[in-house]
């Protein structure tokens, strides 16, 4: 496919009516929120209506894309703060409308209370303003509950699948904001590809920002689809992919023979690392900590 594993640069809906009918397994997208937000070059103010209106012409290239058991997670706000809209219920009704079924909502916790500036009414009834600490993820499917794959393809842990289950997911926002003001945490989409795809399928994000979801299906064995209007965040985008493949195709260190040989002033300790061909290599001490922190750095935090 042409734009598999691609950082694609464009409108979502003119780039997505290029994509072949069923080829993405798992759509995965937090759209903009018509806010006024500065998303660098979108303008996020359109009048409700004609918001809803270009949304659902994205949900009907999202169908059509997907294939048959394909999902789609939608994370979304409650409520709309700009106009106090209810905005996911009126995508969840645009996307019963156009025929997708509906999985279940995931709670999003996210605890960012401590970041309130708007209170309404300070201690006060007449009219104080409860402001939610939680987003959605709407998860639907396409035509069937069932997503066909190879038993071999799955990789997520029992673990994982108990802890994934449970539709309350306690996940700070992202810190590293790297000039989006609303990214993804890795974690949030780590859970939702392994939860919800197996091995080699293809995940899609039409308005993929900065690349979280891109760098995510990287790491986890995953082809992408990365759609966003901005260049400067494709070209953040591209900068973390990259960083991501270059540090995939390091050795991994995997375990410690304990002998320790003196070159010099340096002193090498020998240990056993993963690659195509199993081998025994010396490896610089300094050299070893710096690759385990960047793998580290790689895996989710209490996923």
């Amino acid at each position: 496919m042409e734009f598999l594993d691609q950082i694609i640069c464009g409108d979502c809906l003119e780039v997505m009516s290029q994509i072949p009918d069923e080829t993405v397994h798992l759509a995965v997208t937090s759209p903009p929120y018509n806010l006024g937000i500065n998303y660098d070059n979108h303008d996020d103010s359109l009048a409700y209506e004609n918001y809803l209106e270009w949304m659902k012409k994205v949900w009907i290239q999202t169908k059509r894309v997907l294939v048959p058991g394909g999902r789609f997670a939608l994370n979304i706000a409650p409520t709309s703060i700009k106009n106090f809209r209810p905005i996911h219920h009126d995508f969840s009704n645009q996307l019963r409308e156009i025929g997708m079924i509906m999985r279940t909502e995931i709670i999003w916790y996210k605890q960012t209370m401590g970041r309130r500036t708007a209170w309404g009414s300070w201690m006060s009834p007449s009219n104080p303003h409860i402001v939610p600490s939680w987003e959605y993820v709407l998860v639907f499917c396409k035509d069937s509950w069932t997503l066909d794959g190879n038993k071999k393809d799955i990789d997520i842990t029992n673990d994982e699948f108990m802890r994934f289950s449970d539709g309350f997911w306690y996940i700070p926002p992202e810190s590293q904001r790297r000039g989006h003001p609303t990214p993804f945490p890795e974690l949030l989409i780590y859970r939702l590809i392994k939860f919800y795809t197996y091995k080699e399928n293809v995940v899609l994000d039409m308005f993929g920002g900065t690349g979280t979801v891109a760098v995510v299906a990287q790491k986890t064995g995953r082809h992408f689809i990365h759609i966003d209007i901005s260049q400067k965040y494709c070209q953040i985008a591209e900068q973390r992919l990259e960083t991501t493949r270059m540090l995939q195709e390091l050795p991994l260190p995997i375990g410690r023979t304990g002998r320790k040989i003196k070159m010099g002033k340096k002193e090498l300790v020998e240990y056993k690392i993963s690659s195509s061909k199993r081998r025994t290599k010396l490896v610089p001490q300094s050299q070893l900590l710096e690759k385990k922190a960047k793998y580290k750095a790689m895996e989710p935090k209490h996923a």
